[in-house]
């Protein structure tokens, strides 16, 4: 069911693209108009590697799996949470990536799919499907037009589906701040137009829209929009001021909380020398969280109300600093990548509105004939701005290869480990993922996953 929907999503917004298109009329760089260090919302880095973007290129393959120490949102007799140790079984995989170019458009493409069937337990048989999809349009001279959708479903916080490092700081979902291994729904669509004023001076305006669903009951569902603004003027060639608005609500129903947070950055972005680029922006998030609280009462005030409990509501105001920051290294047939990001964060389940921040590196090679290498590690925080649950950590890191063999076929291996902490009950896990496998991919170049 899900590839069936995933094909027709993706058909869709082939066909968007496609009409989209049919305007343009003469060529140039949609990329990069607004100077070095300011990405496209749209495509972005969708489909690139090894910090370059690629032409389409597909794979499929079967590989071996060993999954330790899964987390279920399940009990023992004891009553203590239950934890499954050493699963062990065959991961079939697929998935396509790139960037296809037209005169004034890209659509940038990264897809990835399996099913795992464990040989020793049936408990996480099943697939997982993850799907980014970025359009980029400059249908005139002086507007631009930005699309992107992530969808996906997962079932572990070491997949590989998701766990590749972005630099979108405006994506819903972070992996590894997922207290349990339990699956999880995702869908984010965005949507932003750009006016070119002149060469030097653009506005852009638009928002994006999320849906998580938590299959375990007792994890909270949350959806959601952000509302954005922002000017950018290019001071020269290689340097970028700007400002930026964002207003966000967040809505909880499994508990009975929503938030609307109002954001207010400045930003820089430029090169340095020639390979290097910079960005950052920084500033200030007012979060205002709203939340009922119910409480038992007491058996006279029960018969005196008629009701058996009360129900309060819970009002929390927040200011604190925020801002990201991200620097680029790009060398030949490889890039260098650190990320910093600290602000709004949508909850996973468990948290509801909360300040998160995110520090994380990759870095990616791509031979010219046989190796493609992928190496990226990170330190999450989390802290609830309505709920009173401590303050969440977790490191996260993962290694990986491709070597391509021959006539199409490559060996693939990667290593994911994830180590979770909660100050509050003292709360400690490590989990790992490691695969080994084959793959088939045509081309003339690394098959590249990383």
């Amino acid at each position: 069911m899900w590839i069936k929907f995933l094909g027709r999503l993706l058909g869709g917004a082939l066909m968007i693209a496609a009409a989209s298109i049919a305007a343009a009329q003469d060529s140039s760089n949609v990329n990069t108009y607004q100077g070095p260090g300011v990405l496209s919302r749209g495509v972005g880095d969708i489909g690139t590697r090894s910090g370059e973007q690629v032409e389409l290129r597909y794979y499929a393959g079967v590989s071996g799996v060993i999954d330790t120490n899964l987390q279920p949102f399940v009990l023992d007799a004891q009553g203590n949470l239950l934890r499954i140790h050493n699963l062990y079984g065959i991961l079939v995989s697929g998935g396509a990536y790139g960037v296809h170019r037209w005169k004034r458009a890209q659509l940038g493409l990264d897809y990835g799919g399996n099913y795992q069937k464990h040989i020793n337990a049936d408990s996480y048989n099943g697939s997982d499907q993850h799907l980014a999809l970025g359009l980029t349009v400059q249908p005139s001279r002086h507007w631009s037009l930005d699309l992107r959708e992530s969808v996906g479903t997962i079932s572990t916080a070491t997949s590989e589906l998701i766990n590749t490092p972005s630099n979108d700081n405006t994506a819903v979902l972070t992996p590894s701040t997922l207290l349990f291994d339990s699956r999880t729904t995702f869908l984010q669509s965005s949507a932003y137009a750009t006016y070119l004023q002149s060469a030097r001076t653009s506005f852009t305006f638009g928002g994006s829209g999320f849906w998580q669903g938590q299959k375990a009951s007792g994890l909270s569902d949350s959806w959601g929009y952000t509302l954005t603004g922002s000017g950018q003027r290019r001071m020269t060639k290689a340097t970028t001021l700007g400002v930026s608005y964002s207003h966000a609500h967040y809505e909880f129903p499994g508990y009975h909380s929503n938030s609307d947070s109002n954001t207010y950055h400045g930003t820089f972005a430029t090169a340095i020398g020639q390979f290097w680029t910079l960005s950052l922006e920084a500033g200030v998030t007012v979060s205002e969280v709203n939340s009922r609280l119910t409480f038992a009462l007491a058996p006279q005030l029960a018969a005196l109300f008629g009701v058996p409990t009360v129900t309060e509501q819970v009002y929390t105001r927040t200011t604190y600093p925020s801002g990201a920051a991200t620097l680029e290294r790009k060398f030949r047939r490889a890039s260098l990548a650190f990320n910093y990001l600290r602000g709004l964060g949508s909850g996973n389940g468990v948290t509801t509105t909360s300040r998160q921040e995110n520090a994380t590196m990759s870095f990616s090679y791509t031979g010219i004939r046989k190796v493609n290498l992928g190496v990226s590690g990170g330190h999450y925080t989390m802290v609830s701005l309505g709920q009173n649950t401590g303050s969440f950590a977790n490191y996260a890191g993962s290694a990986g290869f491709t070597y391509t063999l021959g006539r199409g076929i490559s060996v693939s291996a990667r290593y994911d480990v994830n180590q979770q902490q909660i100050d509050f009950g003292n709360y400690n896990r490590t989990s790992t993922r490691a695969t080994l496998g084959l793959l088939f991919s045509p081309g003339s170049v690394p098959l590249a996953l990383w």
